[in-house]
């Protein structure tokens, strides 16, 4: 599962380099408490004693916990 995670990080990061940034969105959610729960997780996951390499893997499955989806940017 986390192989899986990381070769779909590592294609958003790589189609980044010919797009706008993903980002993260819920319904009804503003954009401010979404960058609150955003940063709530990659304080959780500061926390723990986890390799540089995995910490985005780790927030992103966070996130998705916290019932986000990842989306591009189409403007």
């Amino acid at each position: 599962m986390i192989k899986n995670a990381g070769m779909l990080i590592a294609v958003l990061v790589l189609a980044g380099c010919a797009s706008s940034k993903p980002f993260w969105a819920k319904p009804n959610v503003s954009s401010d408490d979404t960058y609150t729960q955003l940063s709530e997780c990659r304080f959780q996951v500061g926390l723990n004693k986890v390799a540089k390499s995995e910490q985005e893997l780790m927030v992103a499955h966070c996130m998705r916990g916290k019932g986000f989806r990842l989306l591009a940017n189409d403007s």
